[in-house]
């Protein structure tokens, strides 16, 4: 099989496979073995193929998850009871990071503000599972 139809036959059976699921994940993935076939028609070497598909896929799918964690939106604090209620920041951990006093225990929380301080006041901002993001200011 010569090297041409490898490379654009694999990219058209994963553009066939993108249009089944309607990922773009798999269009990069085409994209990137088109680029292999395009060394391949300019007569590059076997491995100068293989790095030229490697690197434009590698680009493609981070270009992609990029994208994608940019667009995502948090879910929308009002809905959370905690957002805007004070904590008291009972000691520094490691930098950034901090146990508060909330609701009767102790809790992880992510420190916003470097003005916030053991034994300080803080406001619940947003929430990561069971760690608090605490700001300084009480958020609107």
């Amino acid at each position: 099989m010569s090297q041409l139809t490898f490379w654009f036959g694999c990219a058209l059976v994963a553009l066939i496979a993108e249009f089944v699921s309607g990922t773009f994940y798999l269009l990069m993935v085409a994209l990137a073995l088109a680029c292999g076939g395009i060394a391949a028609w300019l007569g590059a070497p076997e491995h100068w193929q293989w790095l030229a598909a490697s690197v434009s896929g590698s680009a493609g799918l981070f270009a992609i998850y990029r994208r994608r964690r940019k667009l995502m939106r948090p879910p929308a604090p009002q809905d959370d009871p905690d957002w805007g209620q004070q904590v008291e920041i009972r000691a520094l951990t490691t930098p950034g990071h901090a146990r508060i006093h909330y609701r009767g225990a102790e809790w992880d929380a992510l420190l916003l503000d470097n003005r916030l301080d053991a034994g300080g006041t803080g406001y619940i901002s947003g929430r990561e599972g069971n760690l608090f993001k605490i700001s300084s200011q009480q958020p609107q």
